[in-house]
């Protein structure tokens, strides 16, 4: 019992276990899981958002920056005549516009057949025709051109912003040139991380500023991207066997590309960081769910345990208790087959005294003295018999399991119920089938056997009758069979008979404990106790038990 009942709480211990995690730990990566996907989903569009404002209000800085360079240099044109700035003035405006910065590398003034008349700056370039220059034949359309990077005549790359000034015999130009570097570093400044940069392509893919791995400007990109397109648009491109995330949004009009490109891997290190911090957090969760589920599955199993061992406390009392019942009952029909071997013995007595006179008996007394004698010890040896038999049983509360000849078990139950039974008129008739001896509990058949013998005898009680008591197997099982003639039970009384304290004894006759017991002690031995019964008919109880070497839940 002890081994059965510890695999028994095991057996609770590991279900516990598993329903309190699949409880706990299912809600948890469910809702986990759920919350990593949506973060994942808003991180990742935040850091797409966050790129994408970058690159537009970048190009709306570069764009600012250009138009007021455009204006500055409109401004100069429109401030001073042809005449002016050849005299002297564009030298003074030249120098004004380059304070602090050193924005422009030169500057000077263009007719309208594309001859340079006027250049202040470090190159050799007054008197140059500009005739065929691409910004030169869209100055003929238009009043402002910002150039795409090229090397001119200087061979040295480089932007320009020219604008035209109107007059009334024709028009000239006021053209300036950016230094290159300068502006590359405008167009950079939004560097991020260690890999997060800014750069301008034309239309042809040639890179109009520096990039951060070397790439020379005018050189090609093969970004496959060169069609103008509204608003930013964000795709990943492998470079140099990395992956990097690029946005990219025309600027002035459709005339350069400006890309921001970062490693994806940079680009995303905030988001991967806060994912490991949920992770870490949801494994610290799921240690601290686990730790506190099998906390209390231990202190639930041991409760269990501790009711189990009240459990059985109180099922050894109850044990103890219903026997003393059994006993008690059986004492009336004890004390009265006891009468009749006392009164035997006391009129043996006084018929020896009545032999033996004073001077002894008379020789021819002596065989009748010698024959009482005799008589008197086999009414001794019967009263020691059924004081012994009572003995034996009050005293036999152990569980042991041995191995148990049934069919004598019954003999000696049936001869210790016998002298109760006598005195209700009462006769036993044991129809014994062969049967193997069986590992159980003597005690424990015992007290079913006997509580079931002593219903029967209730039953008939006043009445008489016949318990007839029956052996043998069926289905591999040892089966017997008690089947009674007396007044039956009723059928709305039939379904608790089982029950703990449900008695149909008057009050003071029977406890309600007797079958209840019984049932439970057969439930534990592997076996089943049942019932048929009929109002006038008398009661059959059936006892099965496996007739295996062991009973199913014991230790071996």
């Amino acid at each position: 019992m002890i081994a059965a009942a510890k695999r028994r709480r095991a057996t609770l211990y590991r279900r516990l276990l598993e329903s309190m995690l699949l409880m706990c730990l299912v809600p948890l990566f469910l809702v986990g899981g759920a919350a990593y996907v949506q973060f994942q989903r808003y991180a990742s569009r935040m850091v797409l958002d966050q790129q994408e404002r970058l690159v537009l209000n970048h190009r709306n800085f570069i764009e600012s920056y250009l138009r007021g360079r455009s204006a500055e240099l409109a401004a100069i044109a429109n401030q001073y005549t042809l005449e002016q700035l050849r005299n002297g003035e564009l030298e003074r405006a030249f120098a004004v516009i380059q304070q602090g910065a050193g924005i422009y590398t030169d500057i000077g003034m263009i007719d309208d057949r594309g001859n340079h008349l006027r250049y202040v700056g470090p190159y050799n370039l007054e008197g140059r025709n500009y005739s065929s220059a691409e910004w030169f034949l869209k100055l003929r359309t238009q009043d402002m051109v910002i150039s795409d990077l090229f090397t001119g005549y200087r061979a040295v790359p480089h932007f320009i912003i020219a604008v035209k000034r109107t007059t009334p015999t024709g028009y000239w130009i006021l053209r300036a040139s950016l230094s290159t570097d300068y502006f590359s570093q405008l167009v950079e400044r939004i560097h991020v991380g260690s890999t997060g940069e800014a750069f301008l392509l034309d239309r042809h893919g040639l890179y109009q500023t520096k990039t951060l791995f070397d790439s020379a400007p005018l050189q090609p990109s093969h970004f496959p991207f060169l069609s103008p397109h509204e608003g930013v648009r964000t795709v990943d491109l492998n470079f140099r066997g990395r992956t990097f995330l690029c946005s990219h949004v025309w600027i002035m009009g459709d005339q350069w590309l400006l890309v921001f490109r970062q490693e994806r891997a940079e680009a995303f290190a905030p988001l991967h960081r806060a994912l490991w911090t949920w992770a870490l957090i949801t494994l610290a969760a799921l240690i601290v769910v686990s730790l506190a589920t099998f906390a209390i599955a231990r202190n639930l199993v041991g409760f269990v345990a501790r009711a189990d061992a009240e459990k059985e406390n109180l099922h050894a009392q109850l044990l103890a208790s219903s026997k003393m019942a059994a006993i008690g009952e059986m004492a009336a029909g004890v004390a009265h087959e006891l009468n009749n071997p006392l009164g035997i013995i006391e009129t043996l007595r006084t018929w020896i005294l009545d032999l033996m006179p004073e001077k002894g008996p008379a020789e021819a007394d002596v065989p009748e003295v010698i024959d009482s004698a005799r008589k008197i010890g086999d009414q001794v040896e019967r009263c020691r018999r059924i004081t012994h038999d009572l003995l034996k049983f009050s005293r036999r509360v152990e569980s042991e399991r041995t191995l148990t000849d049934i069919n004598a078990l019954l003999v000696e139950m049936l001869q210790m119920v016998e002298h109760r039974a006598k005195a209700d008129n009462v006769a036993f008739h044991l129809e014994a089938g062969a049967l193997p001896s069986i590992v159980t509990s003597p005690s424990r058949l015992q007290q079913i056997i006997l509580n079931i013998l002593n219903n029967a005898v209730d039953a008939m009680e006043g009445r008489g009758g016949t318990v007839t008591v029956r052996t043998g197997m069926r289905g591999g099982a040892v089966e017997m069979v008690f089947k009674d003639t007396g007044c039956g039970i009723p059928e709305e009384n039939l379904q608790r008979i089982f029950e703990p304290f449900f008695t149909t004894k008057p009050v003071g006759k029977g406890t309600g404990l007797g079958l209840a017991v019984c049932y439970g002690l057969v439930q534990q031995m592997g076996g089943t106790l049942e019932v048929q019964s009929r109002v006038g008919a008398g009661t059959t109880f059936t006892l099965t038990l496996p007739a295996t070497s062991a009973e199913p839940g014991e230790a071996h």
